[in-house]
């Protein structure tokens, strides 16, 4: 007996006649990622005490091993090893909608063999009539009578009627089956199409080998891992209702994957982070300069830099002691490390491959101001402009946009990065209604159009606004003046009416008119700017 203990000790303990279970894991939870995906699996069964290996098959030959976390509770996990050679076949994924398309193709296919046995039935009756009247007619033939019914028999005559009619009915009943059959084939065609659509990807697959020990309970074991075959981005639909004065944005995600397998009734979070991407800051090097005179020379031998010319009487060279890291540049840049998480409230299905998947996440109502902005210099209408603010609590990332007006779609664009609080300006189409000109009243030199010397431009330009539409609207003339950045060149510029804002939000140069303009009203705006600059230099337009 004492022995008999020992010897089941040791088997127990030996690792060689360890028990091996192969089971696929279902996909519980994935996060989606700007770029990439995490992918968490699930793996339930009831594992006897003692040390065993349990082989999950289905795994994406893709996944990044180095990525991959395994944990559980009910069983100690020991060492885990991704396998290709040895990769067992994954067993197929059965949806209840892969099963009601199987259903479907295989009714369709049975109709429509039937269809096809009912006509050929249909086409032999009408076959077997020629015969016989082809049989009949030789008949006649063979008593020297040729084909002429009287010397038939009067019985014969009506056997020979009634074959021809069979042979006129089965022709038009074969004639009127065809288009019946083509919408069937049809039918049939589109549902194995889409049964095509919802079968499992046969993309090569590894196997996850896990040591485990078991406690005699069940295992619940969680398999993590990433992925780069996925993403996800921010779509937006404006909808603004000028005359009530409103405009909601309905903001949704798109998300796509070609993972290689089905995500089937999965938990979705979308998260902004990006881990695949760079995640420390970069390192800066030393970077050396010195001035050189008229006389020395515009290069360092046997050193690598940069030379930036002057006027040609000294020149700057920047010594680099290594090039800058090439940094792919982040669309969530700005977020200022700020991680925004959408944890999407019901499962969903994304096939691999094959969707584009939109998610509705929330709507928002803003409040617009609505303004007719016109820029003469650039276009020939003023366009539907909504100043709003960001007041959804939070941060907008940049992603397509969808505009309509008053129902209507008028155009597809992109929102910025846009902070809580910050401003809008959303653009909803020309108002062709509103028409624009900008130009010169005389561009002859030494008019009062246009000016210049050998050191002086002059230039009056008239801006000329015209209401066509049967409505007030308010108004929002935008035009520049040019910005010197040197003291030798000089800026000078007078308008009338003077604008109601220079250089908006920092942007040198632009002037701002803002006002009303009623209908079949017109508005003219004059701009003059004078440009100065010593003999001996050329002006330059950058």
């Amino acid at each position: 007996m004492r022995f008999l203990l020992i010897s089941t000790a040791i088997l127990a303990a030996s690792p060689v006649l360890a028990d091996r279970f192969e089971t696929a894991a279902r996909i519980d939870a994935v996060t989606v990622y700007p770029w990439g995906a995490g992918i968490q699996r699930r793996v339930t069964l009831d594992l006897p005490q003692g040390p065993h290996e349990v082989v999950v098959t289905g795994i994406p030959m893709d996944t990044e091993a180095g990525t991959l976390r395994v944990s559980g509770a009910g069983a100690t996990i020991g060492a885990v090893s991704l396998q290709s050679g040895r990769a067992l076949p994954a067993p197929p994924v059965e949806t209840a909608e892969f099963l009601a398309a199987q259903t479907e193709v295989r009714r369709l296919e049975v109709a429509l063999a039937q269809h096809d046995a009912r006509v050929a039935g249909i086409a032999a009756e009408g076959a077997a009539a020629k015969d016989m009247v082809e049989f009949m007619l030789k008949m006649a033939e063979s008593d020297g009578a040729g084909s002429n019914f009287a010397a038939l028999t009067a019985s014969a005559r009506d056997e020979l009627v009634k074959a021809r009619q069979t042979i006129a009915r089965t022709e038009a009943e074969v004639a009127a089956a065809a288009q019946p059959r083509e919408d069937m084939a049809k039918d049939l065609d589109r549902a194995r199409i889409r049964l095509e659509a919802l079968r499992s990807p046969e993309a090569p697959t590894g196997a996850l080998v896990i040591a485990v020990q078991g406690t005699g309970q069940t295992a619940d074991i969680r398999i993590a891992s990433m992925t780069q075959q996925a993403s996800w981005t921010p779509v937006y639909d404006l909808m603004l209702q000028r005359k009530d004065g409103k405009l909601r944005m309905d903001r949704g995600l798109m998300v796509t994957q070609s993972t290689g397998e089905d995500w089937q009734d999965v938990r979705l979070t979308l998260s902004t982070a990006r881990p695949m991407d760079q995640s420390a800051p970069s390192e800066l090097m030393p970077r050396f300069v010195r001035v050189l005179g008229k006389d020395d020379k515009l290069y360092s031998r046997g050193r690598g830099g940069l030379m930036l010319e002057g006027d040609g009487r000294m020149g700057i060279i920047a010594d680099v002691a290594a090039p800058a890291p090439n940094v792919a540049p982040s669309a969530i840049a700005g977020l200022t490390g700020e991680t925004v998480v959408y944890d999407y409230p019901t499962p969903v299905d994304i096939r691999n491959g094959a969707d584009a998947l939109r998610l509705p996440l929330d709507s928002h109502d803003l409040k617009p101001e609505i303004v007719a902005e016109a820029v003469p210099s650039r276009d020939s209408t003023a366009y539907l402009v909504a100043d709003t603010v960001n007041s959804t609590g939070a941060v907008i990332l940049p992603g397509d946009a969808t505009f309509y007006a008053d129902g209507a779609l008028v155009g597809r664009g992109a929102l910025e990065l846009t902070a809580a609080g910050d401003d809008m300006k959303l653009g909803f189409g020309p108002l062709t209604g509103i028409k624009l000109q900008r130009h010169l009243p005389d561009e002859t030199e030494g008019s009062s159009g246009f000016f210049q010397t050998s050191s002086e431009r002059n230039e009056t330009a008239t801006l000329d606004i015209r209401n066509l539409t049967a409505e007030e609207w308010p108004l929002r003339v935008i035009d520049q003046v040019p910005v010197s950045r040197q003291d030798d060149l000089r800026v000078n510029w007078s308008a009338d009416p003077a604008p109601d804002e220079t250089d908006p939000k920092g942007k040198r140069g632009l002037l701002v008119w803002n006002g009303k303009i009623a209908p079949g009203a017109e508005r003219k705006i004059t701009l003059t700017t004078s440009l100065s600059w010593p003999d001996g230099m050329s002006l330059v337009d950058d």
